[in-house]
């Protein structure tokens, strides 16, 4: 199939002839963890390579190929002598005895090998391996079935993303012999004609449909005009209705390389779901119940080696889901393929991008860090939509937008939509300052783009380009014609909103149960303990969902019954004496009036309790505080809490606190001493615990680089000791 092997004894037959060993008895999918794959890669990886020791003597080179680009994906590095060894005789024998049946696999998956290697050194054989590819295409337009076609193009279409440069008339021939043998029920055979489609043709088809509409949406002058679109749909609907795990459907035979497809198409279509099924868990459950005490798995030749792509390749992690909103929600369907793609080659990490749509839940929108939304008309969300995509956003997601094209029909849509979820909150040009702008490239043309933000409490959570940037990430020839700046420009400007998000920190395996974060204003049950928000007008609450996730952990960690939850108090309005604690923090200056003050002296002077913090560990915040204490008792001082005071003491022992980055910075001598500061009533009870240092966004979850703050399990200790303090004194 990929070399110059027997056609009778392998790879080359591997898509069309392969017997199925044994019977397939229907399994109960069950889920998986994290962990069972890692476990399951580990074993798979160790089978690999003693059938890359077996590959090297009785079988041609199509099996290491496919061998080694298993390993790479289990992790296993190209340094690894054994890898190294395979890599040199791929190198040295990539051009032998090609000819055009088992070539068209060879080249094909020679260049998808050198695209995972990365290395620009490779580039002049991968210019070989396409022209050879080429070569072989036949004047249908195909490379002899649509098992050889599938690899052709994936090599085709790894080459162009290293550089090299394919004739367009590639791209529209290969188009036409696939339209030309799709069945009317939208499957696909194993050539033209077949009459009856199955899953692995299917399935390889897909991906091959999408390479080539790729090619014909960037030649395209319109924006929008998405080809063949409905050929896609009609293919993926035949494979959500027939769709397992268990076997390939409708086709008997190929069980492996029927898997290692559907994870092409997962990863290129960036789609979680084939109909009802999240194609990665299921089939990942599947594979880990199945394999080999040895490591490997049963079934088709190269059976190991597809099941460790699947696993391997099927779980890079989720960066950014794209929302299905509207009925002109995708006029550049690569947009956040191309981009990811290249912040994943810029940053080093592992990543992916996938579909939602309108009923997506509020865990599966915890998932990923950040939504995005881009399109042409009027759309409207749901109110519950609206409601999971603000908490969402209030637990520390970001939502990013791209009008594409500039249409006017979007703007006023997403404006509306913005303004209902954040009616105290407006879009502001973003400066040039902005790390939005510098943090990983430097984007020299602001003023082309002309980003705006919505700041949601202490960060710039969404981001909004009313005049597109879509079009520069999608690649769309006649888009980019609107666009002021050259694609790559908006590329890096798309890296960096990534990193933004990211803010370094590691991404949510794919597996990972997202646990629902809960809405920021959750107002507390009968008999619960609800802490009081003090309001004001200098951002009184830029962390939504500290006190909520705080309430979490003082459930898991303590033996605190019933909820725990959070409500806005305005002083002198509210009654304040059924609260065991208040709560005050914010950006900026801010100022009280004096029955206000008055009022919340008599709340402390009879039992209440003050927790404080500047967010961000802004200073203008923190030089308010200090006046408004000076209002609140003239005669005291905020002073050091000394290290054995019992709110130093339990349940957590607060000797040392470690501090986010900034504040080691500015604060050379800060060590690792708790800067936590407090007034006390005459009779020795503290009455205001106040933290030098933000706690806030610890506890929100999101990362700050910028934030002048204690880390997260330092500032939960800090918290969970301030609410039993205040509860128990």
């Amino acid at each position: 199939m990929l070399s110059a092997m027997n056609r009778r004894s392998g790879l080359a037959c591997v898509l069309a002839l392969l017997i199925v060993c044994g019977s397939l008895r229907a399994r109960e999918i069950i889920d998986v963890s994290p962990a069972q794959v890692d476990a399951a890669l580990k074993r798979g990886v160790q089978s690999c390579l003693k059938n890359l020791d077996r590959y090297k003597d009785n079988s041609g080179l199509g099996y290491t190929i496919i061998c080694v680009m298993a390993l790479l994906n289990a992790g296993v590095s190209a340094d690894h002598p054994d890898v190294a060894a395979a890599l040199e005789r791929i190198f040295r024998d990539a051009d032998a005895g090609l000819e055009a049946y088992e070539g068209s696999y060879r080249a094909g998956t020679v260049n998808v090998l050198l695209a995972m290697l990365k290395d620009p050194a490779h580039r002049r054989l991968a210019e070989r391996m396409s022209t050879r590819l080429q070569h072989f295409q036949e004047k249908s337009g195909g490379w002899g079935d649509y098992s050889r076609t599938q690899f052709a193009l994936l090599g085709l279409k790894s080459a162009q993303d290293m550089g090299v440069q394919i004739p367009a008339d590639v791209f529209k021939r290969a188009k036409r012999y696939l339209e030309a043998g799709q069945c009317g029920d939208g499957s696909w055979g194993y050539t033209p004609g077949s009459g009856q489609g199955y899953g692995s043709m299917t399935a390889a088809s897909i991906s091959s449909l999408f390479i080539v509409n790729e090619q014909s949406y960037k030649e395209t002058k319109v924006c929008g005009m998405v080809p063949n679109d409905e050929r896609l749909k009609k293919a993926m609907k035949w494979l959500g209705e027939h769709f397992s795990v268990l076997q390939n459907p409708a086709g008997g035979g190929h069980h492996f390389y029927y898997l290692y497809a559907l994870e092409r198409i997962g990863v290129l279509t960036g789609q979680r779901y084939i109909g009802a099924h999240d194609w990665y868990r299921e089939g990942a459950a599947y594979l880990v119940t199945t394999q080999r005490h040895d490591g490997g798995w049963n079934g088709d030749a190269l059976a190991t080696e597809f099941a460790l792509l699947f696993l391997g390749k099927g779980r890079d992690p989720v960066v950014m889901q794209k929302l299905a909103i509207g009925t002109e929600w995708n006029p550049d369907p690569y947009d956040t393929k191309e981009l990811v793609e290249q912040a994943s080659k810029d940053l080093q990490i592992k990543m992916s991008t996938q579909v939602v749509d309108a009923s997506v839940t509020l865990d599966a929108l915890a998932s990923a860090p950040i939504l995005y939304i881009q399109g042409h008309g009027p759309f409207e969300f749901t109110k519950p939509l609206r409601d999971n995509v603000k908490a969402f956003i209030d637990n520390g997601g970001f939502l990013y937008a791209s009008c594409c094209c500039g249409d006017k029909r979007f703007d006023r849509s997403f404006r509306a939509e913005m303004a209902a979820m954040f009616p105290d909150a407006t879009f502001e040009r973003l400066p040039s300052s902005h790390d939005v702008y510098k943090i990983k490239h430097t984007v020299t043309l602001q003023n082309a783009f002309m980003i705006e933000g919505l700041n949601t409490g202490c960060r710039t959570a969404v981001l909004y380009a009313p005049n597109d940037i879509c079009c520069g990430w999608g690649g769309c020839k006649g888009c980019l014609d609107k666009l002021s700046v050259h694609a790559s420009e908006a590329k890096n400007l798309g890296v960096n909103m990534i990193c933004y998000a990211l803010n370094f920190q590691k991404l949510k395996d794919k597996l990972d149960k997202s646990i629902s974060a809960q809405k920021a204003d959750s107002k507390g049950e009968r008999n619960a303990l609800v802490i009081g928000q003090l309001y004001h007008q200098g951002d009184w609450n830029p962390d939504p969902a500290s006190i909520p996730n705080l309430a979490k952990t003082l459930k898991a960690q303590t033996e605190m019954r019933g909820d725990v939850g959070k409500r806005q108090v305005i002083l002198g309005t509210d009654e304040l004496g059924d609260y065991p604690m208040m709560y005050l923090t914010g950006h900026r200056n801010f100022q009280y009036l004096p029955t206000q003050i008055d009022a919340l002296r008599a709340y402390l002077d009879k039992g209440g309790f003050l927790l404080a913090d500047p967010c961000c560990g802004k200073m203008e915040f923190d030089a308010a505080f200090r006046r408004f204490c000076k209002q609140l008792y003239p005669d005291g001082e905020l002073s050091a809490i000394p290290a054995k005071h019992p709110v130093m003491l339990e349940p957590y022992l607060i000797e040392a606190v470690q501090y986010k980055p900034a504040v080691k910075a500015l604060f050379a001598n800060v060590g690792n001493r708790p800067q936590l500061e407090g007034i006390s009533a005459p009779d020795g009870r503290l009455q205001i615990m106040y933290s030098r240092f933000n706690l806030g966004c610890a506890l929100q979850g999101h990362g700050c680089a910028t934030c002048l703050g204690v880390d997260g399990p330092d500032a939960y200790k800090i918290a969970v000791n301030a609410v039993l303090y205040a509860l128990s004194h």
